[in-house]
Formats: C-alpha cells, structure tokens, sequence
C-alpha cells in the first residue's frame, strides 16, 4: 500500500510539474483608470481583467490600477509608452490629437441614450479610417466606448432663474461648456480628481457631473442642489484601449478574446452606470444633497442647448480644417444613432447580457482585425 501511495504521489508531483510553466510564463497586463471607487466602470474593469484570463486559459491575467498609477490626464501618454498595456482614455482631455474622435462625441453629447449611443459611437469609429489612424498615431488599439448616464447640474446655492447662473464658475466638459456660456458664466477646466477642492476652495461654484461622481468624490461635502433635467451624456469613455505594441504581440485567437472581453465589459458598464446613477437620484439623502426641480427658465435653457447642439458642432466642423469631410462624417453618425435605436428598441436594454449580445453580433464579430494595427 505505502508503495502504491507512493506512486500516486510521484504521478501527482510530475503533473505539478508538467502544469507549473504554463503557469510560470503568464503575463501580468497593467490595466488602469483615474478614478478609484466601487462603482460600475469599476467594476467593468475588474470584469475585463477576469474575462482576458478565463479566456486566455491564464496565459494573461490583469491587474487593474484604479485611481493610483495614471490619471485620467496621464493616460493616453501612459498607453503610448508603455506604462500600461490598457488604459482608460478620454480623449476630451486629448482634444488636439482625436480631433475626428471628439467631433463625433460632440455630435452626440445631447442624445441621451447610452447604450445606442454606446453602440452608434463604437462601430462609427471601427469603420472609421481617419478615426481609427488617430489612435495608432498614439500607439494604441481602440476596442470601444463605454457611455454613462446623464449629466445633470448640481450647485452650492439654490438656483430659481437662468439669471441666477450669470457670472458663476461652473466645471463644464466638452460641448456642456457651451451651456456654460449661454447661461453667460464662466466655463472652468477642472479634472475630475481636482472637482472636490475646487468647490471647497470656491474655484468652483457648481458643476455639470453624474450622480456617481457626487458619491464616489463626496461632493455632497460642497455641493447641496442637484437639478433634475438631463443635460447631456459623453459618449467618449474608451476604457480599454491598448498600447499599440502589445496588441501586435498577441495572437489572432487572443485578440478575438481581449476584444470580447472589452465588448463584455463595456455593456456592463453602459448599462450598470445608468442603474446605479438611477438609484443614487432615489436616494439623494444619503448623499448629503437634494434633488431638485429644474427651473422653468433653466430647463429651457437646456432644451434649446439640446435642440441645437448636433447642427451647431457640425456647421462649427465644416470650417475647421482639422476636420476633412465633416458633414459627411456627421450624416453618416447621425445615421448610425437611427439605426441603433431601432436594434435596441428589439431588445431589454436594461438587460447587461441582451445589450452584449447585440454589440457581438453587430459590431464585434465583424472587425478586421487588421484595421486596428
């Protein structure tokens, strides 16, 4: 019997050792975002970082860093050297250098739904040559946008006219600085690290942001107003782009996995950001604000802002050199938001499974791979 136990114990041994390189030549991938927090583009990341190891059998793993090894500033830099293999990258902060990319996410700043946002946006800039040579120019692969909630405005003081907001220091982003200057304040460039102090220090006296933001930054600490017309969205969160050099390093097969995975996690994050910002609103208390009925004046303020955003940023396009072909860019994204309306009114968009379904099927599966590199 000792014998027989023995040679169990030599067969399990050897097969610990057949098993150990495989596990021995796995690669740990840096994925970053700026911003630290338990929230939904949180978690869409640590989604990413497991589908790339279950789908790699552990050949790649992830490590993601939230919120301490690049912030969002530092990241399309941190992709392009190498400091992270995948980057969370918002390329409004970049504005220069994704002149086309931003176009198309100031098209669609005022359509307020995220996941055909999410979808239109996504397959726009994967059959998007122009689009596509931005981001190699950078030494980066894109796999996707994510698109998060509404924006709403939040203030110190409560408002009761449009007049109110004249002169105020308002934190706008991308085309909401516009609205800033229809209201005649004034449009501050605060990163969203730097938003908390800067309410406190009175740099700031209100902010166009997402009720996520209000908890993940406890901005309840210096704001108390949050007014409950929705402004706008970004579409232009591109949470898993990826250094341009590492991709080339990988496989067809593993491509096809960090793509899906991508795919996945960006579904998830669209639809959970949306549920999430839902349930914040609802309970508003617990975030030391109140939410608020927008003032007639305000919310018509909004409402034109809306009404007449897409014409403006494509006219404004037609006479900036930077950007060739801009009418026809702008029909064609203006078609792909039609056409996703009517794929996702077929299916439960609250729904993180039928959303990523529909994004595979539409737009994932029928990437040429080469395009990208």
């Amino acid at each position: 019997m000792r014998n027989v136990k023995r040679a169990f114990a030599a067969a399990a041994l050897g097969m610990a050792a057949m098993l150990a390189p495989v596990s021995a030549q796995a690669e740990e991938v840096r994925i970053v975002m700026g911003a630290s927090g338990d929230g939904a583009l949180q978690r869409g990341m640590n989604l990413f970082a497991e589908k790339i190891e279950e789908g790699t059998g552990g050949a790649y793993t992830g490590k993601v860093f939230a919120g301490t090894l690049l912030s969002y500033a530092e990241t399309t830099e941190g992709l392009t050297n190498g400091t992270a293999q995948i980057g969370y990258m918002v390329p409004a902060y970049v504005r220069g250098e994704f002149p086309l990319t931003n176009y198309a996410i100031d098209i669609v700043a005022t359509v307020v739904e995220p996941v055909v946002v999410g979808g239109a946006m996504t397959e726009f800039i994967f059959t998007c040559e122009p689009c596509l040579a931005e981001f190699k120019r950078r030494n980066q692969a894109f796999t996707g946008f994510a698109v998060v909630s509404s924006y709403v405005l939040m203030s110190q003081t409560l408002l009761e006219d449009v007049s109110d907001l004249k002169g105020m220091k308002i934190r706008g982003f991308s085309a909401f600085n516009k609205l800033v200057g229809q209201w005649d304040a004034s449009a501050i460039s605060v990163n969203v690290g730097e938003v908390y102090e800067a309410l406190s220090s009175g740099r700031l006296e209100g902010n166009i942001h997402l009720w996520d933001i209000i908890k993940s930054y406890s901005l309840g600490d210096h704001v108390e107003y949050v007014y409950d017309a929705p402004i706008g969205i970004y579409g232009g969160n591109s949470m898993f782009n990826i250094n341009l050099d590492f991709w080339k390093s990988l496989s067809p097969e593993n491509k096809r996995v960090f793509l899906n995975a991508a795919n996945e996690a960006l579904a998830y994050a669209t639809v959970e950001y949306t549920a999430n910002d839902r349930k914040l609103a609802e309970n508003a208390a617990d975030l030391n604000v109140k939410e608020v009925a927008t003032p007639a004046s305000i919310a018509e303020s909004i409402d034109l802002f809306r009404e007449n955003n897409i014409k403006e940023v494509i006219a404004a396009a037609q006479s900036d050199d930077t950007i060739p072909d801009a009418k026809d860019h702008g029909d064609r994204l203006l078609a792909l938001i039609e056409k996703w309306r009517g794929l996702v009114a077929g299916i439960d968009s609250k729904n993180v499974d039928a959303v990523a379904k529909l994004y595979q099927e539409q737009i994932y599966d029928k990437v040429d791979l080469s395009t990208l590199e």
